[in-house]
């Protein structure tokens, strides 16, 4: 057995680059991610706006245009808010940068040699908020319901379906997982194939209390009262939660590690973080939205934190056509097409001008930052107008038509970038209508398919996710796509399974090879977040660091003090 206690370092070089306000991806039991793209809309458009009292807490926000209700966030759909990562725990904590991990509410843990075996050790005499023993039953029943939920993100059931017994439970045939069993502290995982980033899967995933959802339907778990007075276990309780309004925390004192020196946190639900920080109503938020970053970096006594992630900005051209008349949209089914368009697009000049500092253009799904996994042979796409529009003339490309731009983001900086887009577009010949989806994006995209082309935003963990939309088991992408996505297969599949750092590097530069191969996605850039903290009533240390504002990392808020 391969023993590895204290700071685990599992170095996926860029894997864990996680998005979550919705933790990587959010989905309906399937890995398509469309709804982790923030729609920030327009200041102007914003109503009215909760207040916090200041006083003896840190004061944060909680997003209004949120997705399952407006009570404490469904930490299994959203995981990356401060006060989720306060309030609820995991077997491990990740650090910033989301590639080592050490024990949390695990006190240590062994994995076989294949990688088909974990047996993880629980701190003794943890507890929850309310008093009640947090044992290895707690985790127990935690991966038994993840699977039977109706609403969960992604990354946990595509994990959580290699344990053995995970088809009899997500197909209603069992209760229990028959690959989870517990003795004392001790739980034991069996899986029916490795499963390369379990560990940083399992420093996301919140352990829930047993005594308290046990009786709870699972399908409605996302739902349920629970989340209007929840039993925690991290550093805060839940003292008050007002529907649409507010959420207080306190200190909770049964908490096993070390003591904070803030000691209460007020969450303010509003519809505007911009109008909520400029009117010193909050203390910390995130954005990448850049009028708003333009705004704050003004703002006398805010700092700004500026953190690479991997949320990506790409076109997806739509190849099945409009729901119920597949293969109707025979136009980009030639790959000609596809590539033309990535010539007739400037991304380099788009990034620089209207993300500017913020955006790197890609060409795969592996930045060319991440100098370890990405493919030196990839194509870079140079701007290139007279290319493009040979490629269409070789392709036979219908110049008379009016091809259908779609789009969900509705930030003033995203609207300029459609336009942009089709502006170009234009100048090879191609016509274009821009227009907002009137509907859910991810039915729109997915289901109803009215469009021709779409930018689409995706918050991934890691490279899987991305990887994993070109998976023909994946439960929306190939209603675009059609079975094209059977080409990724095999270098998928090694990909989820791959924990060593080399071997991974070579299926990643497969992969790319693959992607570039089919343009099944138009790649333009990934997108920076930048954290924005009130350092007048804030300190957090000149050392501080702040990663991925959709995933659970170690904040190291112990360090914390308020300016008094």
């Amino acid at each position: 057995m391969k023993k590895l206690k204290g700071t685990l370092t599992l170095m996926m070089s860029l894997a864990f680059a996680f998005v979550l306000t919705a933790c990587g991806s959010q989905t309906q039991n399937n890995n398509d991610a469309t709804s982790n793209a923030a729609s920030n809309k327009p200041a102007e458009e914003v109503s009215s706006v909760a207040t916090a009292p200041a006083g003896d807490s840190i004061r944060v926000a909680f997003d209004l245009q949120g997705t399952t209700g407006h009570n404490f966030d469904y930490v299994w759909w959203n995981r990356g808010n401060i006060y989720q990562v306060l309030t609820f725990r995991g077997l491990f904590k990740a650090n910033p940068a989301l590639t080592e991990f050490e024990p949390d509410l695990a006190e240590s843990y062994e994995m076989s040699e294949d990688g088909l075996e974990y047996t993880f050790k629980m701190k003794d005499g943890l507890k929850w908020s309310d008093g009640e023993p947090l044992t290895a039953e707690d985790v127990k029943f935690s991966l038994n319901t993840a699977l039977k939920t109706s609403l969960i993100n992604g990354i946990y059931v595509t994990s959580f379906s290699k344990i053995e017994g995970a088809d009899e439970v997500k197909d209603g045939k069992a209760d229990e997982l028959t690959g989870v069993t517990v003795d004392g502290n001790t739980i034991k995982l069996k899986l029916t194939q490795p499963v390369g980033n379990l560990i940083g899967i399992l420093s996301q995933f919140a352990i829930l209390p047993e005594h308290s959802l046990k009786d709870q339907d699972p399908l409605k778990l996302n739902t349920a009262e629970f989340w209007k007075a929840p039993v925690t276990n991290g550093v805060f309780k839940v003292d008050e939660v007002k529907t649409d309004q507010s959420i207080k925390l306190s200190y909770n004192e049964n908490y096993d590690g070390k003591e904070p020196q803030i000691k209460n946190m007020d969450v303010v639900m509003v519809s505007d973080f911009l109008t909520a920080a400029k009117g010193g109503q909050i203390d910390y938020f995130n954005t990448k939205v850049p009028p708003q970053i333009d705004e704050m970096n003004g703002q006398d006594g805010w700092s700004g934190y500026p953190v690479d992630t991997l949320f990506y900005y790409y076109l997806i051209m739509n190849i099945e056509g409009v729901d119920g008349n597949v293969n109707e949209n025979h136009t980009f089914e030639d790959p000609k097409v596809r590539e033309a368009f990535m010539y007739a697009i400037d991304r380099k000049s788009l990034a620089e001008s209207l993300y500017p500092g913020l955006a790197n253009v890609i060409n795969s799904g592996v930045p060319e930052s991440d100098e370890k996994n990405y493919n030196s042979e990839n194509e870079t796409y140079e701007f290139n107008p007279d290319k493009a529009k040979k490629l269409l003339e070789e392709a036979k490309f219908d110049f008379s038509k009016t091809y259908k731009f779609r789009y969900y983001m509705a930030d003033q900086t995203s609207v300029d970038l459609y336009n942009a887009i089709a502006a170009q577009l234009g100048q090879i010949g191609v016509q274009v209508e821009v227009q907002a989806f009137s509907g859910d994006a991810t039915s729109e995209i997915s289901q109803i398919r009215d469009y021709d082309f779409v930018l689409k935003g995706l918050s991934a963990f890691g490279y899987e996710e991305w990887y994993g939309e070109y998976s023909t088991s994946n439960a929306t992408f190939p209603n675009i796509i059609g079975n094209q996505g059977e080409a990724f297969a095999d270098d998928y599949d090694k990909l989820l399974k791959e924990s060593d750092v080399e071997k991974r590097s070579e299926i990643l530069k497969s992969l790319q090879k693959t992607e570039q191969e089919q343009l099944l996605k138009l790649p333009l850039f990934t997108l920076k977040n930048v954290i924005f903290v009130n350092t007048k009533n804030i300190n957090v240390g000149k050392d501080a660091q702040f990663g991925n504002p959709r995933y659970a990392y170690d904040l190291h808020f112990e360090d914390w003090t308020l300016n008094k």
